[in-house]
């Protein structure tokens, strides 16, 4: 009896010892940011989860050719949705049904995509700011923060047949929002989403100390280079930071070197990454 028991301890504490060698070894191939141009980004996890945030490709005009094939994409665990407008979710719905991936919203948003049959109620969780949610794994934490934008669903989109007939075409989208993104190693993403300054991006930095920023700098909708560099500077202070928004259209013509100057001797490290280029950790 004592041999059996034993042996039947050394093989638990071997299974033990294997998934944990496991875990390390996943842990240990890194993170993977894949900016795709305008707002759209896929982030690759430690151990291999994919997050979307704000899926735009089809229309985007300096999203990489590969990637107008959604299915390019490959697996996508969840996507995260910023606010109502088409530059950032004209592929949302698409994307969602290809992927079966979970989708994450501010709560009117949500529950206006679900009532109208474009998401389904259990693979969409309906938020709001100040919360936190651990949908793909306990060991990844989204986090909800708030933004300085406005929402707007346009219904051409997704579903052209329901505005014929004078049905209204937009509806209220509820409010912008970021995200910061906690990794399983600990590593911190701040995606600010569309937005200007607002100083409370202080308070996103005294509870998260975010490792890596994604803002916006095209200005006319969102900050400039200058509005960015202060945000970053005096209120984000991240260890890095990837400018995006900007590019797209002639009315966001601002660029990364304009940010870099303004950044000036900040130790703010600025990623000038070309749409599909990919940053690892």
């Amino acid at each position: 009896m004592r041999i059996r028991a034993s042996l039947l301890y050394c093989a638990t504490f071997l299974a033990m010892l294997a998934v944990l060698m496991l875990s390390r070894a996943a842990a240990a191939e890194g993170i993977e940011i894949l900016w795709l141009g305008h707002s759209t980004t896929r982030i690759t996890t430690p151990t291999g989860k994919v997050i979307m945030i704000d899926p735009a490709l089809t229309r985007t005009p300096t999203a990489p050719p590969k990637y107008k094939d959604l299915k390019a994409l490959g697996k996508v665990d969840l996507i995260l949705v910023t606010h109502g407008h088409g530059d950032h979710i004209h592929d949302l719905v698409a994307l969602a049904k290809i992927s079966g991936a979970v989708v994450v919203a501010n709560f009117e948003f949500a529950l206006q995509l679900v009532h109208m049959g474009l998401l389904d109620a259990k693979k969409s969780i309906a938020m709001n700011k100040g919360g936190t949610i651990t949908p793909i794994g306990r060991d990844i934490k989204i986090h909800m923060v708030p933004a300085e934008h406005s929402s707007t669903v346009d219904l051409s989109y997704f579903s052209p047949d329901r505005i014929k007939g004078g049905a209204p075409r937009f509806l209220e989208g509820g409010v912008a929002v970021g995200y910061v993104i906690e990794l399983e190693n600990g590593f911190r993403i701040y995606f600010s989403g569309d937005t200007d300054v607002f100083g409370d991006m202080a308070l996103i930095q005294r509870f998260y100390h975010p490792d890596l920023a994604m803002v916006p700098i095209g200005g006319h909708y969102t900050m400039d280079p200058q509005a960015a560099a202060y945000a970053l500077r005096e209120l984000i202070k991240p260890k890095e930071v990837i400018p995006v928004h900007y590019g797209t259209y002639p009315i966001i013509n601002r660029t990364p070197a304009e940010l870099k100057a303004a950044l000036g001797d900040s130790p703010i490290k600025m990623l000038d990454v070309k749409p599909g280029q990919a940053v690892r950790y």
